[in-house]
C-alpha cells in the first residue's frame, strides 16, 4: 500500500459497531461526516463531533437495506464482534466499490495507522496490519523523544520566511534550518515552550 495524506473533510464514513474497536476508529476521521450503526453503544460515541447514530441490529437488515446505507457513504469500517457480519459487509462494500476496512480480518483496501500528532504535524505508522504493538510502541516512543516538536516547527517556519528575504542561496537556507533543528539548546527552549528568538538570532 502507499501512504498518503488525504483531505477527508467532504467525505462521508460508515462505521459498523460502537464499542472500543469502532470508537477508536471513528476517532481517526475526527473531522469528516461519519454515521455509526449498532445494536449497542459505548458511552464514548456521544464524545464523537459530526455524528449520525443508527441504532439497530445489522444482522436484521436485508442485503438489500444494507445495501442502500453503504451506497451513501465513501468509506466503509466492519468492526463488529461479529466476525461474520463483517465479511457480509466487507463483500456489500467491495460491490459497491467503496473504500472498505474490516476490524475483524485483513481484507480491506486501505488502513488505518498509528498516528502522533500535534498542531503542526502529523506522523503515521503503520505494519500492514501484521504487528500492531509495534505501531503503538514508535507512536509512544515519538511522544517522549520530540516533545516541543510544535514549538520547533513554528519557529523553523518563522525562520523560513526571514531567510527568504536575507539568504538567496535555497542550499544555504536549507543549511541554517537544518543547523537550527540540531540546536540542543534551542531544542530545549522549545521543549520548555520558551522563547528561543536570541538562539535563532546567531543563525541569521
Amino acid at each position: 500500500m502507499i501512504p498518503l495524506m488525504l483531505d477527508l473533510s467532504a467525505k462521508r464514513i460508515l462505521i459498523f459497531g460502537a464499542g472500543a474497536v469502532g470508537v477508536r476508529k471513528a476517532r481517526h476521521f475526527s473531522g469528516c461526516r461519519m454515521t455509526v450503526v449498532s445494536r449497542s453503544l459505548s458511552p464514548d460515541v456521544f464524545s464523537l463531533p459530526q455524528l449520525s447514530i443508527k441504532q439497530m441490529d445489522v444482522a436484521d437488515l436485508e442485503d438489500d437495506n444494507l445495501v442502500k446505507l453503504i451506497e451513501k457513504h465513501d468509506f466503509v469500517i466492519a468492526a463488529l464482534s461479529d466476525a461474520g457480519q463483517n465479511d457480509r459487509i466487507i463483500r456489500l462494500a467491495k460491490s459497491a466499490g467503496k473504500w472498505y476496512n474490516c476490524a475483524t480480518s485483513d481484507d480491506a483496501n486501505f488502513l488505518i495507522p498509528s498516528t502522533v500528532s500535534g498542531d503542526e504535524y502529523t506522523i503515521a505508522v503503520s505494519t500492514s496490519g501484521r504487528a500492531p504493538a509495534v505501531p503503538r510502541f514508535i507512536r509512544e516512543d515519538l511522544e517522549d523523544r520530540y516533545e516541543g516538536l510544535d514549538n520547533m516547527i513554528r519557529l523553523l517556519a518563522s525562520l523560513r520566511e526571514q531567510l527568504k528575504t536575507t539568504v538567496p542561496d535555497q542550499e544555504k537556507r536549507a543549511e541554517i534550518l537544518r543547523a537550527v533543528l540540531r540546536d540542543e539548546n534551542i531544542r530545549q527552549r522549545c521543549r520548555e515552550n520558551r522563547n528561543a528568538d536570541d538562539l535563532v538570532a546567531g543563525y541569521l
